[in-house]
């Protein structure tokens, strides 16, 4: 989270343009020299909130937006194309208007700066989904080199929506200044959050006196001005969560509506007040107290199970089996647990309740826990809003152990949550008593061994042998979600297409889902030829499989942090034998590299013993979050696994 800081920017830093009118520099660009990749760059993007009273709608809040772009490439025209999307409740003081529409293009033609102005006949106003209807306008004449420019207003009644939406300041392609100001009268109050990255270029906020419109309500406020400048292009780049947790932007939540002469009301929460709303919601907490359902199945446990642990197991089991999750996330039962039970399918929270009632009923300390899956959004422990939750798993205690449960993975392990409920911390909502947040963290790591055993044959230019390999953990589990129900012959082709110059035979899979707890094995016979091998001399790279090819991050620099979701062990063995009357001509020195404070660990070897060359590989990442500033010695320690698994070896045949 970014404080916000004041800066003290001179009068010829600010940036305060005029609209329909343009600098003949930024029309005549034909790169952005910040990025010369970019498609399309943001010259300048304005938004402004201010508040008035409307005898016919109310408290209205009025959006004034204003966004110029320069288009640098053909792809990215479809920026001259505008859609922007309203509600339109029942009744004026339930709709949102849209208009002020207005737009400009700027072109060079014959060393002349042209503008065309936008066509209002072009603009559109069409029905989209339910109550909500889509403006639609395009700007003329745009094309590459051009520079557009268009604005409008907006103006909400707050009983449509009470808060401004986010105003992000960076966006897929570069953005030169991106500006968004707020005035807020004294009888609303906001929790004003920022996230993200990048540093504000501006942040000031100062008094000011507000005419909404009505006496009553005119009075003292404070105006905020906020200022991302040249802020780069975000980039989805690997190992993060989702977009949203890396975007620099500007939240409000409201917390307090105090107008004179009305009662205040207030909208601020507290974790226990997201707790006492869930236990008493019909959707959640009055659901899991609906468990007459599954009495007979509680009788049936209690009668095999002799511990609390196998007692936590065999519900586990039980709702894994039963039940099949519909693949939404969505904090609450639409139709009632006991219906989801009984059709057998149901969203995760219904699944996950059931699985809490059920543990409750076999004498079980169990109880739900609300979180934000990876792709909904980092979830907050400072700002205590039901809304950023969107998923519920079971926690248990047993004999003083917690345990994560989940039962929407049919082939997950006891205690392995999916990867997509990886995302920092939940908060328990107990039966009884004040809840806590707890870390949801991996206690399984991507586990992966990789075997080969093989003849060296020279003389044919081939290598012979058998090759296995096991997953565990995430690795089994992704193994098994994929390819547990498909037939056989499936995951075969995928062996081979992963591995084309393999001749495969003889594949086998052991323990596709026999025993959850243990890894997946699969094994096959090969033969690999080297066209252009000879007798005399004979390269190959001793990697066959689970080879590291090119790093996966790319940049030179990173302002965002790195998620690898959990921990990673890649271990590769090779044993290969060599005919009688060749050696290995020069030995490759052993490789260590190790990241700080433990968090990685790279060990590759090759040992000679006899005709018998051993070359081992293993790759273990014990941390699975970094911070920025250790993006470089990530990114090397990888570059160090690619160049060492480039290397090959070289048998040659021995001088008589």
């Amino acid at each position: 989270m970014l404080t916000f800081l004041s800066f003290n920017v001179a009068a010829q830093d600010d940036f305060k343009p005029k609209f329909g009118v343009v600098d003949r520099a930024d029309v005549e660009m034909a790169a952005f020299p910040g990025d010369s990749s970019a498609a399309a760059v943001y010259l300048y993007d304005f938004g402004e909130v201010t508040y008035r009273y409307d005898d016919i709608r109310g408290l209205v809040m009025v959006m004034e937006s204003w966004i110029r772009i320069k288009i640098l490439k053909e792809s990215a025209l479809d920026r001259a194309s505008v859609a922007i999307t309203t509600y339109e409740g029942s009744g004026p003081e339930n709709q949102e208007l849209m208009d002020d529409i207005q737009g400009f293009t700027y072109n060079m033609e014959n060393g002349q700066l042209v503008r065309t102005a936008m066509d209002r006949k072009s603009i559109k106003r069409e029905k989209a989904t339910g109550k909500y209807y889509t403006y639609k306008f395009n700007l003329a004449n745009a094309r590459k080199g051009s520079v557009i420019e268009y604005s409008y207003r907006r103006t909400t009644p707050l009983t449509v929506r009470d808060k401004p939406s986010p105003w992000t300041f960076q966006a897929s392609v570069p953005s030169k200044w991106s500006e968004f100001r707020i005035t807020i009268p004294f009888f609303l109050e906001y929790k004003t959050t920022m996230s993200g990255y990048l540093p504000l270029y501006i942040s000031e906020q100062e008094p000011t006196d507000v005419h909404v419109g009505s006496s009553r309500l005119n009075g003292r406020g404070i105006a905020y001005r906020f200022v991302v400048k040249d802020a780069p292009a975000f980039v989805n780049e690997p190992f993060i969560t989702t977009e949203s947790d890396y975007l620099s932007k500007v939240n409000f939540e409201l917390s307090v509506i105090q107008v004179p002469g009305e009662i205040s009301k207030h909208f601020s929460n507290t974790w226990d007040d997201v707790e006492k709303t869930l236990n008493e919601a019909n959707w959640f907490g009055v659901e899991l107290r609906k468990s007459s359902f599954l009495k007979a199945k509680r009788d049936e446990i209690m009668l095999t199970a002799k511990t609390p642990e196998e007692k936590m197991e065999l519900a586990y089991r039980h709702l894994q089996s039963h039940m099949k999750w519909d693949g939404s996330s969505y904090l609450g039962s639409r139709d009632g647990v006991r219906k989801a039970y009984e059709n057998k399918a149901g969203n995760a929270t219904e699944v996950n309740l059931i699985l809490t009632s059920l543990l409750r009923e076999l004498d079980l300390n169990a109880d739900p826990v609300i979180l934000s899956t990876r792709s909904n959004g980092r979830f907050l422990k400072e700002i205590p809003l039901l809304e950023s939750c969107n998923y519920v798993i079971s926690h248990v205690e047993v004999a003083g152990k917690e345990y994560f449960l989940d039962a929407t993975q049919p082939y997950a392990k006891l205690g392995l949550l999916p990867e997509h409920t990886l995302n920092g911390y939940g908060r328990l909502i107990p039966k009884k008593g004040s809840g806590r947040f707890l870390d949801i963290k991996p206690l399984d790591a991507q586990t992966k061994l990789e075997m080969v055993n093989a003849n060296i044959l020279p003389e044919d230019g081939s290598i012979k042998g058998n090759y296995s390999i096991s997953f565990a953990g995430y690795e089994a589990l992704r193994w098994r979600d994929k390819y547990v129900k498909e037939a056989d012959d499936i995951y075969h082709e995928v062996l081979k297409k992963r591995s084309p110059e393999w001749k495969i035979s003889n594949i086998a899979v052991k323990n596709k889902n026999e025993d959850l707890k243990g890894a997946v094995n699969v094994a096959c016979d090969f033969e690999l030829e080297d066209e252009n091998a000879s007798p005399d001399l004979f390269y190959f790279n001793p990697i066959l499989a689970g080879r590291w090819e090119s790093n996966p991050l790319k940049s030179k620099e990173r302002i965002y942090p790195l998620d690898f979701t959990s921990g990673m062990s890649e271990s590769f063995i090779g044993n290969y034998k060599l005919p009688a009357g060749y050696v290995l001509e020069e030995m490759p020195k052993a490789e260590i590299v190790s990241l700080p404070e433990k968090a990685g660990k790279f060990v590759y070897q090759v040992r000679q013993s006899g005709d018998m060359i051993q070359v081992s590989s293993v790759i273990v990442l014990s941390k699975t979050n970094f911070h920025a500033e250790e993006y470089h010695d990530v990114k090397e320690f990888f570059e160090r696994v690619v160049q060492k698994h480039a290397q090959p070896l070289v048998i040659k045949k021995k001088a008589n």
